[in-house]
């Protein structure tokens, strides 16, 4: 105590990946175990666990690994999707500042306008013109598939062992669920019966077209059967 004043410690608000580091520890479930839950793998959640995603997949994987893992413990998931959505803003500004930018500098140049040069001018407009049409056709043909996926919602629960998927692509795509092929009509539309294990499943849905850039969708899907609720009402 310094004239009449105490110091108090501040307690930092715990991170995320601590979040839910304890509440594994506090149900006494190892990482292994949680694997067999969640079906994520092992090395994954000890990433999450120390918030470093360095180890981690594209972003969309991540948050979908944050919310099973979560849903797992019985953890408030709008809270953690908030928690998470701050940490991938802390995440992206971080990447940003690491980038680098340069400042070119130029000199005025004067010049004689003449017809020779009019004519020059032209030239050079009409082959920059077509030049960038080729260039935005060919990065509308390279650019990533369209995939739209309207049924089922992200983080559903279900009480059937068989849950339809549809959605719409391109007609010229390659379509897969968790890499088995579904067939897509000419207006790009696909429709299919997936068999669901109990708990939860990680749907993964990928558009490939014919120079292979791929568009994907992760649907978070948990299946507890009637029996389930049946005994859970029983039980009470």
């Amino acid at each position: 105590m310094i004239n009449g004043f105490s110091k108090k410690k501040i307690k930092s608000k715990p991170t995320l990946g601590e979040v839910l580091k304890k509440a594994r520890i506090s149900k006494k479930i190892t990482l292994a175990e949680m694997e067999a839950i969640t079906k994520v793998r092992q090395k994954y959640l000890h990433s999450l666990e120390k918030d470093d995603w360095n180890e981690l997949p594209q972003e969309v994987y991540i948050r979908s690994y944050t919310i099973a893992y979560a849903r797992a413990l019985g953890l408030d998931l709008s809270e953690i999707t908030k928690a998470f959505e701050s940490l991938a803003i802390t995440k992206r500004s971080l990447n940003n500042s690491s980038s680098f930018y340069y400042k070119n500098s130029f000199k005025e140049v004067k010049f004689l306008v003449t017809p020779k040069f009019l004519a020059y001018f032209a030239l050079i407009g009409f082959v920059v013109s077509m030049f960038s049409y080729i260039v935005f056709q060919v990065v509308s043909f390279a650019g990533s598939p369209n995939l739209q996926v309207s049924s089922p919602a992200d983080n559903m629960t279900v009480d059937e062992d068989e849950i339809n998927i549809e959605g719409v692509t391109e007609g010229n795509t390659v379509l897969t669920i968790n890499q088995e092929k579904v067939p897509v009509t000419g207006d790009g539309r696909f429709s299919t019966n997936l068999k669901l294990h109990r708990g939860l499943n990680i749907i993964e849905v990928k558009a490939t077209n014919r120079i292979n850039k791929e568009s994907s969708k992760l649907l978070t899907i948990e299946y507890k059967p009637k029996t389930a609720y049946i005994q859970k009402e029983n039980s009470q």
